[in-house]
């Protein structure tokens, strides 16, 4: 009895398995090239792919012996927000939940005897700047191990607004520092869409339900609405800085709050940081902050790939731990309506 022969001696399966390849790359390929085509955040799951992993400890710079303690070193860098990030395989944190579960892990390790953030950031949303100052004056409290925050590049608006919750305020004679204030970004593209010959026409319950709508011009009382929520912010703004700053009173504290944003040294002249220097009189500074000191502590530093570990600010729907995606944001084309401590040229 004769019997057919294959036409092909790959194993078998193999064909489903190149699809799968192929279909793979295809989706990376197309995630590549959607930046340039759209703006805002694209999110692609890839739960599985990539593996995870817990934050672990690094040594920056030893100090003198084992039992001469450490510093933990946690960074405070890029527009502070609540939504996660990452870019391609990594899932990151979003500000508040990586400040909080880095600031965790140093409460609980008793070798830990203080903290010294590195701010590098023109601030963010206006919540997720709070939510930073509050767990830093919580941890504070609850741990009684100082922080010393150090301004290295920029240091404006929320930027600042988080460091007032440091024990002292220090900044890189260079830095940017300042910016005061909020800012609630406003379009009005009515006359645009007209010259096209549209017209939009939204169905709502109440006549504000589309404040501050692009498609139309705001009027007066809208306008107030508006103004009454930013001069809210701006009043806490002002609060915080005054309870941060112990040589500035309400007063001078306005003064300085018009949005304008100084050098290091007139940072320091005006006095919203303590002192400028480097990075090393920094770890000093901190150093001189600890009880019966006498040894120089070891730097470390928290660090991890993925979003393992979630706490009570990683949000359940995002990049959260145990789930990886591909993130590609594209910042500069971000147009997420909100209150904003932020100082961004060019708004």
């Amino acid at each position: 009895m004769k019997t057919s022969q294959p036409r092909y001696t790959t194993c078998p399966g193999s064909l489903p398995v190149e699809r799968t390849a192929a279909k793979a790359l295809f989706t990376l390929l197309l995630a590549a090239a959607l930046p340039l085509l759209c703006s805002g955040c694209i999110v692609i799951p890839l739960a599985g792919l990539v593996g995870e992993t817990d934050y672990s400890e690094q040594v920056i710079e030893k100090g003198d012996g084992l039992f001469a303690g450490k510093l933990a070193v946690i960074e405070l860098s890029g527009v502070l927000s609540s939504e996660a990030g990452g870019f391609l395989f990594t899932s990151t944190d979003n500000s508040v939940s990586g400040l909080r579960a880095q600031l965790d892990l140093a409460a609980e390790d008793s070798g830990v005897l203080g903290v010294l953030l590195k701010i590098s950031s023109p601030g963010g949303e206006v919540t997720a700047c709070d939510n930073l100052y509050h767990e830093i004056k919580k941890f504070r409290a609850e741990t009684g191990k100082p922080i010393v925050a150090y301004i290295e590049n920029i240091g404006a608006s929320g930027g600042l607004y988080a460091a007032m919750g440091a024990d002292a305020v220090m900044s890189h004679p260079t830095a940017i520092v300042g910016s005061i204030g909020v800012i609630m970004q406003s379009m009005d593209l009515s006359r645009a869409i007209a010259a096209f010959g549209v017209e939009m026409d939204p169905i709502k319950s109440g006549k504000m339900k589309d404040l501050n709508s692009p498609w139309r011009s705001i009027t007066k009382d809208e306008r107030q609405v508006l103004q009454k929520l930013v001069d809210d912010m701006f009043q806490r703004f002002v609060d915080v800085v005054d309870s941060g700053r112990e040589k500035l009173d309400r007063e001078k504290v306005l003064a300085l709050a018009d949005g304008r944003v100084f050098s290091g040294v007139e940072a320091a002249r005006a006095g919203l940081v303590d002192k400028t220097g480097y990075i090393e009189d920094a770890v000093s500074e901190l150093t001189s902050r600890l009880d019966g000191a006498q040894r120089k502590p070891t730097l470390i530093r928290y660090t991890r790939s993925a979003g393992k570990g979630a706490n009570i600010y990683t949000q359940g729907g995002a990049k959260t731990a145990r789930e990886n995606s591909i993130t590609l944001r594209l910042d500069g084309f971000n147009s997420s309506a909100g209150l904003y401590y932020l100082w961004k040229p060019g708004l």
